[in-house]
């Protein structure tokens, strides 16, 4: 077994999902997905004296984020999370895009990555590495194509409860309740996420 396979196998040990893309320059991007859960909820979210925090990744994620990446510099490769915990600004990378090019689902009409096995309960982070775990994009068209399992089906548009959800896009991002979170007394955000609970994927 090659070092970038075992790099693999110990990603798939730690993570629900794994893939990689290749990135302008020739890094790799890997890609890590984690079911959110009860019991592992990497949706809480918040904020403390005006910074924002990411309760759910910092306590969930963050351990077998360092894990991987310490496996890694082990090998021999560069390796470091990319955005805070594995979760980069817009602005820096697309992650829903590089999921869909990885080959790890198709964006469903929420406009979140639906996943065959996982539905809509994966949540994504990713580690820029220079070892070279993929050979090519696996879904180099990621362009919008209509996901099958969301053909005949509109519930998430339909219990949008600010109406800014439509087929595959947000009509208003920043009117999007899950961007505009109110607060519990001890900072912890309450995130709409009816989009994504009522989803039957």
């Amino acid at each position: 077994m090659t070092p970038e396979e075992k790099i693999i196998e110990k990603a798939k040990q730690n993570f629900d999902v794994t893939g990689a893309t290749i990135l302008p320059g020739g890094n790799t991007l890997l890609i890590l997905g984690l079911e959110s859960t009860p019991e592992v909820n990497l949706d809480e979210f918040g904020r403390k004296g005006g910074k924002f925090i990411m309760y759910g990744f910092r306590r969930h994620a963050a351990p077998r984020l360092e894990s991987i990446i310490n496996y890694i510099h082990k090998k021999g490769f560069s390796a470091e999370t990319f955005g805070i915990y594995g979760y980069p600004r817009e602005e820096d990378i697309n992650l829903k895009n590089e999921v869909i090019k990885a080959g790890l689902g198709f964006r469903g009409k929420n406009t979140v990555v639906l996943h065959p096995e996982f539905g809509p309960r994966l949540r994504f982070m990713a580690i820029k590495t220079s070892a070279r775990l993929v050979k090519e994009n696996k879904n180099p068209f990621y362009y919008e194509v209509e996901n099958p399992k969301c053909r005949n089906c509109s519930i998430c548009i339909d219990v949008c409860p600010v109406r800014v959800l439509q087929p595959y896009r947000l009509a208003s991002p920043s009117s999007c309740l899950s961007n505009i979170v109110p607060q519990t007394k001890d900072g912890r955000s309450i995130l709409c996420d009816k989009c994504i609970t009522k989803c039957p994927a």
